[in-house]
């Protein structure tokens, strides 16, 4: 008799993000597995600095056409560093970097993505739990966006827009949200090149904190990063809403 055996089934495989968001969570749940309850006792929360490393979570507008999001997700790594001014009130800094998606590039976004944050937290904080709100000005700069070049091959002080694909949406009878970030296909590839470009940004949002020890914290931030392109004035099509993420192990001293 002859046996039959299923074929094989390929397992599919995980992106980096998914791979990286899983490892994170399981270190995450080992630490709060590792609490012993000898060191479960009660500790006054008096620390002052706060260290960490994250995963970090960012969409980003791209180059888009007609029938696509005129977004991409973006994964990276970041630090952060707070300072506690009381149980209510902190200085909360954070730094990420997000590696190049393969988007093609436009005049406004394109590259490497490095984003820095630096403003104030604040909330009630226990002694296993800190609830907050953040406010953080700061900046978004794109490694690899177009620029008008001249003969020499160096980025020209200036050129007519039309040099450039442009982001912004041609005049319609109301604003496409698809149309946010579409580029031109007409204008003269021949006379770009490559140039570094440096936005503000302004990231608010809520973050919760737990300590299963006095000197280890998990931190997960959930938020919405405002960056403000060039020409850009209150209300305009210009400023972008960006959902942000992260998951940090915090060090407390």
């Amino acid at each position: 008799m002859r046996l039959q055996f299923p074929a094989p089934v390929k397992r599919a495989s995980l992106s980096f993000a998914a791979r990286f968001a899983l490892a994170l969570a399981a270190i995450f749940a080992l630490v709060i597995a590792a609490a012993s309850p000898a060191r479960a006792q009660n500790f006054a929360d008096d620390s002052k600095w706060e260290l960490g490393g994250h995963y970090a979570f960012l969409t980003l507008p791209s180059q888009c056409t007609g029938g696509s999001t005129c977004e991409t997700s973006n994964s990276g790594l970041g630090a952060n560093v707070t300072y506690n001014f009381s149980s209510w009130v902190s200085l909360d800094t954070e730094m990420d970097f997000f590696g190049d998606n393969g988007s093609a590039s436009t005049n406004l976004t394109g590259g490497n993505v490095t984003e820095g944050l630096f403003g104030l937290r604040f909330g009630p904080t226990t002694r296993r739990w800190g609830l907050y709100s953040v406010i953080r000005p700061g900046f978004v700069n794109f490694g690899r966006v177009l620029s008008p070049m001249p003969a020499s091959g160096t980025p020209a002080p200036s050129a007519p827009p039309a040099d450039i694909p442009s982001l912004v949406p041609t005049p319609a009878p109301r604003f496409s949200a698809v149309l946010n970030y579409q580029a031109s296909s007409t204008s003269p590839m021949a006379m770009l090149g490559f140039t570094r470009a440096t936005d503000f940004a302004f990231n608010y949002g809520e973050a919760i904190e737990y300590r299963p020890t006095k000197h280890v914290a998990v931190r997960l931030d959930i938020g919405d990063t405002i960056v403000s392109y060039p020409g850009a004035t209150l209300g305009s099509q210009y400023h972008q809403h960006n959902f942000q993420i992260s998951e940090a192990i915090v060090f407390r001293f």
